[in-house]
């Protein structure tokens, strides 16, 4: 064991006769611990619901989107269809066009996003629209297009009247009515023709990819590929944005706690100024003094942010297992409060942890190495 090493775990286990200064050493260490712990805590439950929102997104949304680079309409969109087909057989495709019209019922008349999809075989519409045009499955409403068509009592609007199939919960983010209709329907209500605007593809065994591979099959077909992360490109950084801002606020509390742990090693200083002067005069370096000090710092600091590391995960895990924190029902999309430890997490904030009590152990540490041995003993 070298020197500083054996110095250091002496000066610790010896605090314990010095009542003042254990008490201050403690303080630093529980200060530490329970900043980590709030960290952990917070950002665990920050990535459970951050988690529940890309698990929504995953269940419920297009994995990824196959769009023209010009216009509104894709050009051969059946060739495009036996490409993925040859090269993703696994893939889940569909095709869509999309558009704007007025959804009317007996009691009201609203606009409406409307989907037409290959999938679908009965009208649908969201819970929203339902809710606004007061309809539910059985009622009959009426779809309004703005294309028009020429009759003998001048242009009419195209419309189709049909019955709700089906109501559904809304996309993530939505805020409008949204209607869903078979392809061919809503191909003669939008365009009036077999017209393909889109092609919408999943992978549940790998949606964060697909985008990837989706581009690398269509390379050179003149169309643009979105994957996941360009789909939903503003909620996502949206997310990473709360997490770094969340991070920083609790991580202030790891940064007043290293500035106790300061106070502390300088006490600790202070308190050994004619060993250490002792020790100058016998011939151990400043850069030993300073390791010392650095040692001394950092293992208050590794026990205070262990300590708050594995109670912190533990907490987290009971309150995730127990469903403790309860959410009011169809409300959220989880019943209770979720809790997800990520190793990654952890390791960062016990990282950040160790690094100011580095910091906060530097500036005593260089005052010890450049302090003379004879100032020490001065008034001795």
């Amino acid at each position: 064991m070298s020197a500083e090493l054996h110095l250091a775990r002496r000066y610790l286990v010896g605090l314990r006769r010095r009542t003042h200064v254990a008490t201050v050493t403690l303080i630093s260490m529980a200060g530490l611990g329970l900043g980590v712990l709030a960290l952990v805590v917070t950002l665990a439950l920050l990535e459970g619901f951050q988690s529940s929102i890309r698990e929504e997104i995953v269940a419920r949304a297009a994995h990824a989107r196959v769009v023209p680079v010009d216009g509104r309409r894709l050009v051969d969109p059946a060739r495009l269809a036996s490409v993925l087909q040859a090269e993703l057989p696994q893939v889940e495709m569909v095709q869509v066009v999309r558009g704007t019209c007025l959804v009317s019922s007996l009691t009201d008349a609203v606009p409406a996003s409307v989907t037409g999809r290959s999938d679908a075989l009965d009208v649908s519409i969201d819970r929203i629209l339902a809710a606004r045009l007061g309809v539910g499955i059985g009622d009959a409403v009426q779809v309004i297009s703005p294309r028009q068509r020429l009759t003998p009592m001048g242009p009419l609007p195209v419309r189709v009247r049909t019955e709700v199939a089906g109501v559904e919960a809304p996309e993530p983010g939505a805020e409008t009515g949204a209607v869903s209709l078979p392809l061919e329907l809503a191909q003669r209500l939008l365009w009036g023709m077999p017209v393909v605007e889109l092609i919408e593809l999943r992978d549940p065994s790998d949606p964060w990819r697909l985008g990837a591979r989706v581009r690398a099959a269509l390379a050179g077909e003149g169309v643009q590929v979105l994957g996941l992360d360009e789909l939903h490109r503003p909620l996502l950084l949206a997310l990473a944005l709360e997490r770094v801002m969340i991070f920083v606020a609790v991580g202030l509390m790891l940064v007043v706690a290293a500035l106790n742990l300061l106070c502390n090693v300088a006490m600790v200083a202070a308190e050994k100024r004619i060993d250490l002067s002792v020790l100058a005069g016998i011939g151990l370096p400043p850069a030993a003094l300073r390791r010392l000090f650095l040692l001394l710092g950092v293992g208050i600091g590794m026990v205070g942010s262990t300590v708050g590391a594995v109670v912190g995960v533990a907490v987290a895990m009971a309150l995730d297992r127990t469903g403790a924190l309860s959410l009011p029902r169809g409300v959220f999309v989880v019943s209770s409060v979720p809790f997800r430890v990520e190793p990654s997490m952890v390791v960062l904030v016990m990282a950040v942890a160790l690094a100011l009590a580095t910091a906060a152990s530097w500036f005593p540490s260089r005052m010890v190495a450049r302090r003379e041995p004879a100032e020490g003993l001065r008034y001795e």
